[in-house]
């Protein structure tokens, strides 16, 4: 697959990801299961590298996530709420809301 093809995967993916989370939410009033931790840290990330053009470093590398094209460090957050938490002070940040649509909004 090419790149294209694989962030529609990923577009694709998360919509039933989210489809199954709404489907449990209804089966369960007043549970919610929203998918979080790494899965949207990971979804973040390869959206970035999708969007910006970076290339990801070592996963769990400290402080930073990946490189860009002119040599800069950049963290990634992804969220599905309105906050990021961050405990260190990256280079750069890109922050990505993640839409249950499977696109992100960059912030």
């Amino acid at each position: 697959m090419d790149d294209r093809e694989n962030i529609e995967l990923v577009h694709t993916k998360i919509q039933e990801i989210y489809s199954v989370v709404n489907e449990l939410e209804t089966a369960f009033p007043g549970r919610k299961f929203t998918p979080d931790g790494h899965l949207v840290g990971s979804i973040g990330e390869v959206l970035a590298t999708y969007h910006y053009g970076v290339e990801l470093l070592q996963a769990s590398t400290e402080t930073h996530d990946a490189l860009s094209k002119d040599g800069k460090l950049i963290q990634i957050k992804a969220t599905q709420g309105k906050n990021i938490g961050i405990r260190s002070e990256p280079e750069h940040l890109i922050v990505l809301k993640i839409l249950n649509t499977g696109k992100a909004i960059e912030s």
